[in-house]
């Protein structure tokens, strides 16, 4: 088999691999570049990644930079997931309140296991290869009267074996924080942006549209604070998808999490919890994979500056 062929079909296997569910009449997902859907932060992946409305700290540079007009001081946050059995992916979130508005940035990077490279039949590999991809997102956002609005550009590159491909992406959002003490509604646009070359062959990014409401009031009965949130999520390949979290914080010292995911071919359920304590945040989520590929660990690191 050529070598260009090889790279091309090792690339299509992992783009289903990691697709967040089935496209139309259940086929996979079309669009390239699907690290971009495997989120940020392990409080929303406990929740389902029902997060739209909700995101108001670092991780708001991924899930909807208007949610950084919410940061109040300098927040910093690192995420390590493992996802199915090879696939990991690392980020980094930093986000800095100022007098002109709030400044975010947020880091990926998407890594497997080495592949063993065949390039002939034969039962010995020749070598191994690497496949990994990058973004870097630099994104501000704002308060203006009771709207918040945000707006996040991405560098992207990726790599399969001496192979690459770069391009370029748009996020946009807002929240409106209603006159009912807690209710928030929210929309972002995310990974809008031209086609990627690859190989021979372009291919389209995730975009993806989320619109969503959230609900957050204290429980003095239960010691503690609850938030949900429902989400409808549009990816430009495939289905609308449902996403729904529940949190409960004990006084504002632990929290427990779950959410679902619906319309997934084998996505579902998801568990998370977290502890803070003097500015410190640890977090880690669950996700329920229901294939033989391994499940959905993630685990975050949070300090407020």
């Amino acid at each position: 088999m050529p070598e260009v062929i090889r790279k091309a079909l090792v690339a299509c296997t992992l783009s289903m691999a990691l697709a967040p569910g089935a496209a139309h009449a259940g086929e996979a997902g079309t669009a390239g570049f699907l690290s971009l859907r495997l989120g940020a932060g392990a409080r929303a992946a406990g929740m389902g990644d029902a997060f739209v409305a909700l995101a108001d700290d670092a991780t708001a540079t991924y899930w909807n930079p208007a949610g950084l007009a919410a940061v109040e001081r300098t927040q910093f946050t690192l995420m390590h997931d493992e996802w199915l059995q090879s696939v990991r992916m690392e980020t980094a979130s930093i986000a800095h309140a100022t007098s002109l508005g709030n400044f975010g940035i947020h880091f990926s990077g998407m890594y497997l296991d080495e592949i063993e490279r065949f390039e002939i039949a034969s039962s010995s590999p020749t070598g191994s290869f690497n496949v990994y991809e990058i973004a870097v997102t630099g994104a501000y956002g704002r308060r203006i009267a009771d709207w918040d609005v945000g707006v996040g550009v991405k560098g992207l590159h990726t790599g399969l074996d001496d192979l690459s491909a770069s391009g370029w992406a748009v996020d946009v959002g807002a929240r409106y924080r209603t006159r009912i003490p807690g209710l928030t509604f929210a929309g972002a646009g995310q990974n809008l942006g031209p086609e990627m070359k690859f190989v021979e062959e372009s291919f389209l990014l995730p975009a993806t549209g989320r619109v969503g409401a959230s609900y957050e009031r204290a429980v003095p009965k239960l010691r503690g604070d609850i938030a949900g949130e429902f989400d409808l999520v549009w990816p430009t390949d495939g289905d609308v998808r449902q996403h729904v979290g529940l949190e409960y914080m004990y006084q504002r010292f632990a929290s427990l999490r779950v959410g679902y995911k619906g319309n997934y071919d084998s996505q579902g359920l998801t568990f998370g919890l977290g502890v803070r304590k003097s500015g410190y945040h640890f977090d880690y989520a669950f996700s329920d994979i229901s294939n033989d590929l391994g499940h959905g660990h993630k685990f975050a690191f949070s300090v407020d500056l």
